[in-house]
C-alpha cells in the first residue's frame, strides 16, 4: 500500500449520526495528511445482509492509506445502528429503508467533503442498496452530489436474484450437515425456513450461529480462524428482514438508470462500475455476476466505463478473506486510473 514505514496505519473511529428513525452507526477512517482529505473523493462502504459496518474494518484504513478518507455505515437493524422492532424489521423495512440510511450517511460525509464526489463500495446486499439509490438518484433529493464511481464486491445481481442465492445458501447446508451433523441445528437446512419461522415464533436462528456455519457461506477453507470468529464476534447481525429477502426477487434498478448516475468526469479513464468477484463464493454465482457485468456493458459507452476483477482464492467476504489486501489494492488503481492486473 506504499505507506511510509514510519507513518501509524490509520484508525477506525466510531460515530452516531442522527436520523429522524433513530442513530446510525457510521465508522470513519481519515488519512494522517489533511490536505489529501480534501483532495480525494471520500468512499462509503455500506454492507451485506446478517453483516454490519464492522466488517470494513479490514479495508478502511488501506483505503486511508491511499489518501482516501473512507467510510462504512450500519444500516437500521445492524451492527450499531437503531434496532426495529422484530415485527417493524420482518414486515416493515425494506430495500428503500436501507437505501434511505446509506443517503443519511452520504448527508453526513457531504459536509465534510463539501466538494468532493463519493465511491460507493457495495457488498453483497450492500451493492443490491446501491444499486437501488444509483437507479432513483435524479429522485432521492441530493442533486449537488455526483456519484463517481460504483464498486461491486460479490454483490447481489441487478436482477436480484433470491431465489439463486436461496438455493445455494441451503446447498451450502446442506453439505454441511453431511460433513458434521451435531454441528447444525435440522430447522437450518432449508434456506429461509430460519427466516419465516422467527417471523410467527420469533427465534433468533440466523444459520450462522458457529464459526464452521460461518465458514461454510462466507470465507474460503484458507481464512484464518480469527478472521471467522472476529466477525461472528463483531459483525454478525440479526436474521435478515424478511421483506427484504423476498425483495430480492425483483430487479432493483434499470442498468441505464445506474450508470447515468454516474459521473466519471471526477476521475481518470471515464470508468463507472467496477465488479468484483470471488471464485470460490458459495452464495452468488459467477453466472449471476456475469449478467450484471453484461447488463451494464451493454448500454455503456466503452470497456473501460464498465471493469470485472475476479479473485480466484477468494470467497463471499471478500473485504476479509485472504484477498483482501489485493482486494483494496485493485479498487485503489481502478479510482486513480491505473491498470488493474486480472480485470
Amino acid at each position: 500500500m506504499n505507506t511510509p514505514v514510519d507513518s501509524p496505519p490509520p484508525v477506525v473511529e466510531s460515530v452516531q449520526i442522527a436520523t429522524p428513525s433513530g442513530p446510525l452507526e457510521l465508522l470513519t477512517c481519515t488519512p494522517h495528511a489533511a490536505s489529501t482529505k480534501q483532495q480525494r473523493q471520500p468512499i462509503l462502504c455500506v454492507h451485506g445482509a446478517h453483516c454490519a459496518a464492522a466488517c470494513f474494518k479490514a479495508m478502511l484504513p488501506l483505503f486511508s492509506q491511499a489518501g482516501y478518507t473512507s467510510y462504512a455505515v450500519s444500516v437500521r437493524g445492524h451492527g450499531g445502528s437503531w434496532q426495529p422492532s422484530t415485527f417493524a424489521f420482518h414486515a416493515l423495512t425494506g430495500i428503500d429503508s436501507y437505501v434511505s440510511d446509506m443517503m443519511a450517511a452520504l448527508d453526513f460525509i457531504s459536509a465534510e467533503h463539501p466538494d468532493a464526489q463519493p465511491i460507493f463500495v457495495g457488498h453483497s446486499m450492500g451493492g443490491a442498496i446501491l444499486q437501488r439509490a444509483l437507479g432513483n438518484w435524479s429522485t432521492l433529493g441530493m442533486p449537488n452530489i455526483q456519484p463517481a464511481g460504483l464498486i461491486l464486491l460479490a454483490a447481489a445481481p441487478l436482477s436480484g436474484g433470491g431465489m439463486d442465492v436461496a438455493r445455494r445458501w441451503q446447498a451450502a447446508e446442506a453439505a454441511l450437515a453431511q460433513q458434521q451433523p451435531p454441528a447444525v441445528p435440522a430447522a437450518a437446512h432449508q434456506a429461509w425456513v430460519p427466516w419465516l419461522r422467527s417471523f410467527f415464533s420469533f427465534q433468533p436462528n440466523t444459520g450462522l450461529e458457529t464459526p464452521a456455519q460461518v465458514r461454510n457461506k462466507f470465507f474460503s477453507s484458507e481464512a484464518p480462524e480469527d478472521v471467522v470468529e472476529g466477525w461472528l464476534r463483531d459483525s454478525k447481525g440479526r436474521l435478515e428482514s424478511i421483506r427484504v429477502s423476498i425483495e430480492h426477487m425483483w430487479p432493483f434498478a434499470d442498468s441505464a438508470d445506474v450508470l447515468a448516475a454516474i459521473h466519471s468526469n471526477a476521475r481518470p479513464v471515464g470508468r463507472k462500475i467496477l465488479s468484483i468477484l470471488g471464485e470460490k463464493d458459495a452464495l452468488i454465482s459467477q453466472d449471476l455476476t456475469r449478467q450484471t457485468f453484461d447488463g451494464y456493458r451493454l448500454v455503456s459507452q466503452g470497456e473501460q466505463e464498465v471493469m470485472r476483477l475476479s479473485l480466484a482464492d477468494s470467497a463471499h467476504h471478500i473485504m476479509l478473506d485472504v484477498a483482501h489486501e489485493r482486494c483494496a489494492q485493485s479498487i485503489i488503481d481502478w479510482i486513480d486510473g491505473k491498470d488493474i492486473e486480472g480485470a
